[in-house]
């Protein structure tokens, strides 16, 4: 472990991590799963729980709900969810699809808020969810506006091959000169994503929804959406810029 990192804390985070996967465990299977020993998972477990970061129910420990103090207090620092709230649930309604905020963090794409039609149940990926920027529609919004050297960190720190990074530029010269990410996956779910920019163009999140792509009707039905997309992304960059 390197010397700037107190092993006490990483065992902690890791039991933290454990039990958001598993959603409820005993201390033994804590135990296994970082690797560590019964009694000091379980002290680590009821310092946890007298800070109210986890609790206890009939021997299983599950996470508190003092972690929403947290999530609330982050998501409200970040300006950008302030502003794109509105805007969000906008498109979520317009489109009656899910609509989400991603923000980039490191090189990984972060959910910071996630909206769908009045009525309807939000589908995953839930917010908090993060995963590489190159995995995400959302993500490829934020990429397409990095500059060329910024492109080349992201690709090095992704630990692209040579010809995943080649095609990858490629695919964000692309995006960049569309100015919106339109994809399909395996499991039949569409996706676009248009990016979030300030005043000197650095992308600081990006606007995207979801939808089935029975659901999503025609071409025209496509091309509505993406100049939604688009909008909702304009107005979060527009307010973004005015007020910095």
């Amino acid at each position: 472990m390197p010397s700037n990192r107190v092993m006490a804390t990483e065992t902690a985070v890791e039991i933290l991590e454990s039990l958001a996967n598993l959603e409820s465990a005993g201390v033994t299977e804590l135990a296994d799963a970082v690797d560590g020993s019964k009694g000091n998972v379980h002290k680590h477990l009821k310092t946890l729980e007298a800070a109210n970061f986890v609790c206890e129910r009939n021997g299983r420990y599950e996470l508190g709900l003092r972690f929403l103090e947290f999530a609330t207090a982050a998501k409200w620092n970040e300006r950008i969810y302030r502003v794109s709230r509105h805007p969000v649930a906008q498109l979520a309604n317009n489109t009656g699809t899910t609509a989400t905020l991603v923000v980039p963090e490191g090189f990984d794409g972060v959910y910071l808020h996630t909206a769908s039609q009045s009525g309807k149940a939000a589908k995953k990926p839930v917010e908090g969810r993060r995963a590489p920027l190159d995995e995400l529609t959302t993500g490829l919004a934020i990429l397409s506006q990095y500059s060329p050297d910024r492109q080349e960190e992201a690709m090095s720190a992704l630990s692209l091959a040579d010809a995943e990074a080649m095609d990858l530029r490629d695919q964000l010269d692309r995006i960049q000169q569309r100015g919106i990410v339109v994809q399909s996956d395996d499991s039949e779910m569409a996706a676009m994503a248009a990016p979030i920019t300030v005043e000197d163009g650095r992308p600081v999140g990006a606007i995207g929804l979801w939808q089935r792509e029975s659901d999503g009707g025609n071409k025209r039905v496509e091309s509505d959406f993406e100049k939604l997309v688009r909008n909702a992304a304009g107005t979060v960059s527009n307010r973004l810029s005015l007020s910095e």
